[in-house]
């Protein structure tokens, strides 16, 4: 993530900060199917004679700190600039200078501190930089621990993308992630022990038709022993049964599926991420199945929960 500070070209800042907010504004349609069920989409429903309502919704400019950021103030004649960590995992933070294009610094943060980054002396004019964080430990080491399947119900789910899907799974924080397909309000459960680091349940509305859809997805977020920790996305609003700092053992009900953020329908999206010197990485995992078999998940194949003997 990125955080630029800058005090020149206000205006076009202004101006830019606009058309970049306008660009990643969704179109949603509210409608009320034949059985009386209202649905939300960023699609237009195939029946024409259905009364649909258009919704354009702007994302919200404040909203509670729940990731790593950046302040600039002066004190004591000096221009401080702050990285401030409210999460439960540790993060690496990083300071570049705009206009070259150096690192100034980086620094690890604690869970739930502040750390100076850099302080700027005899001088109230801020320096122009970008500030990019990355969640968890850099000498994280993981164990590629075999891991649970992400639900318990009696009946096999069917992964519809997985290790390098062409659709989403491209990146370095997405290549070893995959996607199961389920109903909505299916119990999704941890695939391993640990502590609860960051959950998200504000949005109810999917889609991929606007940048706006990206960060909306609702998730849970659970740090393993060894550094990495486990994403679980496309959460049902309501339906997180967790909170930060709790801790959570294999098999436990964390929350239940839905469709929300960046999606094309109900489904689960799981990875195990970790920082990798400061890039944010997945891991490539196994599943465990019946009979103790251990199943790299392949698109297409049929997932079935774990059932210890």
């Amino acid at each position: 993530m990125i955080m630029k500070v800058s005090t020149t070209h206000t205006t076009l800042l202004v101006v830019a900060l606009s058309m970049l907010f306008n660009a990643a504004y969704g179109q949603v349609y509210k409608y009320k199917d034949e059985q009386g069920k209202w649905h939300f989409s960023d699609k237009k429903p195939s029946q024409g004679k259905i009364p649909v309502q258009t919704l354009n919704l702007k994302p919200a400019l404040i909203t509670t700190k729940t990731k790593p950021f950046l302040t600039v103030k002066y004190a004591n004649g000096h221009l401080h600039y702050t990285a401030h960590n409210p999460l439960l995992i540790p993060s690496q933070g990083f300071l570049y200078d705009i206009e070259t294009n150096n690192k100034i610094t980086s620094t690890i943060i604690p869970p739930l501190s502040t750390k100076i980054l850099f302080s700027q002396q005899n001088s109230r004019i801020k320096r122009d930089v970008h500030f990019r964080y990355v969640i968890g430990d850099p000498n994280a080491q993981p164990d590629n621990a075999l891991i649970l399947p992400p639900f318990s119900n009696y009946k096999p789910m069917r992964i519809s993308q997985s290790f390098n899907g062409r659709f989403s799974h491209r990146s370095p924080s997405s290549q070893y992630a995959v996607d199961i397909g389920m109903l909505v309000g299916t119990k999704i459960t941890a695939v391993r022990e640990g502590v609860v680091i960051r959950t998200r349940d504000n949005y109810v509305l999917a889609g991929t038709s606007s940048p706006y859809f990206l960060d909306k997805a609702n998730l849970v977020e659970v740090l393993h022993d060894d550094g990495t920790y486990a994403l679980y996305g496309h959460l049902l609003l309501g339906g997180i049964k967790v909170k930060a700092g709790d801790k959570v053992t294999a098999g436990q009900v964390i929350g239940l599926s839905g469709n929300t953020g960046y999606s094309t329908g109900p489904h689960l999206h799981f990875a195990i991420l970790y920082n990798d010197n400061g890039q944010r990485r997945s891991v490539p995992f196994k599943f465990l199945q019946p009979e103790n078999k251990q199943v790299t998940p392949q698109k297409g194949d049929w997932l079935m929960p774990y059932l210890p003997d």
